[in-house]
This record gives C-alpha cells, sequence and structure tokens, in this order.
C-alpha cells in the first residue's frame, strides 16, 4: 500500500469520525425530541414553533446534509475509481493496436494557454451543470412550498403560542384539582386513622357504636375521595401542581439570551410557496447559483499565480453525472468539479483552498448584511448561493477542499467549520436549507 493511500484512509477515517461526533450523535437525540413535540402539538415549519425548536430542525437539516454529502462525495469516489480504470484499460489496449497517440493524448501535459482554455471550458460545462439542477430542484421538486413568509410566521407564531398558553393554563388548572383532591384523601385518610385509635381505646359502648358509626361513614367518604382523586390525576396526565408553587408562575416567558440572538439573526424564506415555472426563481435563480462557482475559480486562481503553481479545474462525466442524479432527487448541492494543483505542498494547496472558501463566505456575509439594511429579497438567494458552496466545501472529505485546509491547520479547518456553519444554521435563510 502506497503512503499517499494510508494518509488518505486515515484522513477519510478522521472526518468521517468528525462528522459522527459532531453531527450525527446529536440527530439521534434532536430526532426524537422533534418526534415527540409533533406528536403532541402537530407537524411544524420551521420559524413557527419557537427559536428552540427552529434550532433542532436546523441541527436535524445539517446532519442530515452531512449524510448527503459523504454519501455524494463516496459516489463521486467510486465512479472515478471505475472511470479511471476504463481509461488506463483503453490506454493499453491503444498501445498494444499500434495507437500510441491516442494514449499520449490522455496522459500528455497542456501548455499554461492549453490549461486555461481547458478550465474555461471546465467551468462553462459545470455552469450548465449547476444551472440544469437549480431549474429541476426548483421547478420539479418546490423546496419553497411549505415555507411561510416573515408575516404568517409571525402569525402562526403568535397561534402557536396561544394555544400553549391556553394548554398550559388548563394543565395547570387539572393539577390544582388533582392537589385538592389529594388534600381532601389526606384529610380523610388521617381523620379515619384518629377515628380506629379513638376506638380501640375506648372502653364505653356508646362511645364505641359512635366512633364506629363515624368509622364506617370515613370508610365510605374515603372512597368516594380516592375516586375523585383517581379521576382528576388522570385527567391532569398524572400532574399534581400546588397552587401556592404556581400562582406567581407567568406563562409567558421571557426568551433566553441565545433565542433572542438566533431571532434577530434568522432569515425567512425570501420566495415562499409555490414557484410558477415562470418565476424568475428558477430561471434568474439558476443562473445566480453558478456565479459563486467563478468568483472560487478565479480567488483560487489568483492564490495559485501568487504560490507560483498551475491551477486546473476539471469537470468529468463523473461529476455531471452524480450532479444530476441528486438534482433528479431534489438536493442541490455544488459536488461538480475538482481543484487540482499539481506540485503543491501542504501548505500552498491549504492556501488556494482557503482562498475560494473565504472569497465565497465574506462575499456572502456582505449581501446578507446589505440585506438586512435594505430587505430586497433577491439579496437573501445570492447570499444563500454564495454560502452554499463553503458550506459543502468544508468539509474534510477528499476531494472536497476542506480536506487540503485540514492538512495545512487542524486548527484554522475548526475555526472556519464553526463560522461556516454558524452562517448556515442561524442566519442562513430557510429557503438554502430547503434546497439542499
Amino acid at each position: 500500500m502506497e503512503p499517499a493511500s494510508r494518509n488518505d484512509r486515515l484522513e477519510n477515517a478522521i472526518a468521517f469520525l468528525t462528522c459522527i461526533i459532531l453531527m450525527l450523535v446529536p440527530l439521534v437525540y434532536i430526532q426524537g425530541e422533534y418526534d415527540a413535540f409533533t406528536a403532541a402539538h402537530g407537524e411544524a415549519r420551521e420559524g413557527a414553533a419557537g427559536a428552540g425548536l427552529a434550532l433542532a430542525v436546523v441541527f436535524r437539516t445539517v446532519s442530515r446534509t452531512v449524510l448527503r454529502t459523504i454519501i455524494r462525495t463516496s459516489a463521486r469516489a467510486g465512479m472515478r475509481a471505475s472511470m479511471k480504470g476504463a481509461v488506463r484499460t483503453a490506454a493499453r489496449t491503444a498501445v498494444r493496436g499500434s495507437s500510441r497517440g491516442i494514449a499520449k493524448k490522455l496522459t500528455a501535459s497542456s501548455s499554461s494557454g492549453s490549461v486555461r482554455r481547458d478550465n474555461l471550458k471546465s467551468l462553462a460545462f459545470a455552469s450548465v451543470l449547476l444551472y440544469a439542477s437549480w431549474v429541476i430542484v426548483i421547478g420539479l421538486g418546490q423546496p419553497y412550498t411549505s415555507l411561510m413568509n416573515k408575516e404568517q410566521t409571525l402569525a402562526a407564531e403568535a397561534t402557536e403560542q396561544a394555544a400553549y398558553d391556553a394548554e398550559r393554563t388548563e394543565l395547570l388548572e387539572l393539577g390544582h384539582s388533582s392537589w385538592y383532591a389529594q388534600q381532601e384523601v389526606d384529610r380523610i385518610q388521617e381523620e379515619y386513622r384518629k377515628v380506629r385509635i379513638d376506638l380501640k381505646m375506648s372502653r364505653d359502648a356508646v362511645t364505641q357504636n359512635e366512633l364506629e358509626a363515624r368509622r364506617e361513614s370515613l370508610a365510605i367518604e374515603l372512597n368516594a375521595a380516592q375516586f375523585d382523586l383517581s379521576e382528576a390525576v388522570s385527567a391532569s396526565s398524572g400532574q399534581i401542581y400546588d397552587p401556592a408553587d404556581t400562582e406567581d408562575d407567568d406563562l409567558t416567558q421571557p426568551p433566553r439570551f441565545f433565542e433572542e440572538v438566533a431571532d434577530t439573526l434568522f432569515t425567512y424564506a425570501p420566495y415562499p410557496g409555490q414557484t410558477s415555472w415562470g418565476s424568475m426563481v428558477i430561471w434568474l435563480g439558476g443562473f445566480l447559483m453558478v456565479l459563486p462557482l467563478w468568483l472560487m475559480y478565479f480567488a483560487q486562481a489568483a492564490v495559485a499565480r501568487r504560490e507560483g503553481l498551475v491551477l486546473r479545474h476539471e469537470t468529468g462525466v463523473d461529476g455531471g453525472f452524480i450532479q444530476l442524479y441528486f438534482a433528479g432527487a431534489f438536493s442541490f448541492m455544488p459536488l461538480t468539479s475538482d481543484v487540482i494543483v499539481d506540485g503543491a505542498s501542504d501548505a500552498q494547496r491549504g492556501r488556494i483552498a482557503l482562498g475560494g472558501i473565504l472569497s465565497s463566505t465574506a462575499v456572502s456575509v456582505m449581501l446578507w448584511l446589505v440585506w438586512k439594511v435594505s430587505g430586497v429579497p433577491m439579496l437573501v438567494l445570492l447570499a444563500d448561493a454564495f454560502l452554499i458552496y463553503p458550506m459543502v466545501q468544508i468539509f474534510p472529505l477528499n476531494p472536497l477542499e476542506g480536506i487540503f485546509i485540514w492538512r495545512w491547520s487542524r486548527l484554522l479547518w475548526l475555526v472556519l467549520f464553526v463560522i461556516i456553519m454558524f452562517l448556515f444554521m442561524v442566519p442562513g435563510s430557510e429557503a438554502l436549507r430547503s434546497v439542499i
């Protein structure tokens, strides 16, 4: 086994364990809590169930994104290996058949001018694939159908909060009834105990008859009180509340600090609801989703030139097939192309990867801030486009760009991963999470 192969396997194992620890383990707990909530209160939409539940839904989305990223990357790796094997077989056959020119063409290195032309062709091919994927996912998948705008979401939250308050008030009242019923049972039991003691100690026949009659009367009352308690506890779902402990309880609890921050940063879907085929969200949106691909390429090419290296952008048939396959499953994730830099050290390749990821992330944050000031919905869609690329590429899976930052600096990768995931989970819009 070659050392490079061992390193790849070790890196993939570390990346896999990182994904398990950071994302998949919380998914089990979050899914259980989410199912318990929806079983009691009905299916909840993001942004319509309070910041806590919305955050849980976001975590669940991120966890599923991790799974899809791993599956898609693994599928590409497997397909690439199969295609490479086929190419090698074809090359050997060509050589044996005295067609050495074909074999040379497959393996010959290109000049810098031809590399640039090949890169532009690869970018154009990738752009067509991404545009087609976006049209398929939005037009046929309709990921925005179940989402709501801000006004609808706030109205749903108010309705849900009112229903929750009414349910909680009713539960408290039933709990109080259970408490009063319990107190009555305790009172009768105490009196019954005292009457029995007095009956045992009494030596007067008349008094004994009176006490016996009272004991029988209390036994009847106790049976009735215990029946009332059983009914009250059943109605309150087993809850017993002391009115003295809940009389100052405020039904409208102030939101916690993190929930206030999350609510401030939360971004609603810019174009929720059914997307018609004539909508510019499909046709112009597809163009917007292609722009980050070119930005990342030019940013990485600039860093590569500064490092004295040649960058090759490759969009193969395998990447195109996987892109369209998952688009057919209504999942839009930009995993079409590979960036190859021959002869680069870990530090050089890490800086090239960092240039692409940081440039797209910075533009996304800038667009989001401008949207906060202007309120133009198109800016949210554009900010999502520039965020979805680094969100996918930051994972330390070969051949994603995150693996090269990981090899260069584990600490830098971790910082970037936390920042980008935070941007995806909180400021990133509902629309972004829906298309993935």
